[in-house]
């Protein structure tokens, strides 16, 4: 499984609700500045930011959603599409503003990732320290995407596939 996020105006989400764009379209087909692109890291990344392998209310909690918070599905029925609204965006671009990639950086903790079931948490654990580069290497993305859509009252768009 493998975990996107992108930018989204207003407009896009009203022509996603109203089903004139389809969630892959949106999320495949924009700009390259406007995608995070997590990988399989997905999982540990939410639990470098969170401290928590489930979706919760931290303001950082946008990587992992309970069935609640899908909508939709993708065209090929591997999930479906969450929506960060634009005042949990603000919030996400706070918080992570606050963090240094070093204080995120410290929070990798392979054992802890293991008992929380975090998704290939046995291959952190293999791999220790050597890992750390690929689960933080969505961190620029996600800072610079979040800071865009805050200061523009976007919206981020969610997929897991």
């Amino acid at each position: 499984m493998v975990a996107y996020l992108r930018r989204a105006t207003p407009e896009t989400v009203s022509a996603l609700a109203t089903g004139s764009l389809k969630p892959q379209t949106v999320m495949f087909d924009g700009p390259e500045d406007g995608l995070i692109d997590c990988d399989k890291a997905w999982h540990a990344l939410h639990f470098l930011l969170t401290g928590d392998p489930g979706h919760s209310d931290h303001p950082m909690s946008v990587l992992v959603m309970d069935d609640a918070y899908l909508i939709g599905a993708d065209e090929v029925g591997l999930g479906g599409y969450w929506l960060i609204e634009p005042a949990q965006v603000q919030r996400l671009h706070a918080e992570l503003d606050g963090l240094t990639d070093e204080a995120i950086a410290r929070r990798y903790d392979p054992v802890a990732m293991a008992a929380g079931h975090v998704y290939l948490s046995d291959l952190f654990e293999e791999e220790g320290d050597a890992a750390l580069p690929y689960v933080m290497q969505g961190v620029p993305k996600l800072r610079a995407v979040s800071r865009a859509a805050a200061d523009a009252g976007d919206y981020i768009i969610g997929m897991l596939i």
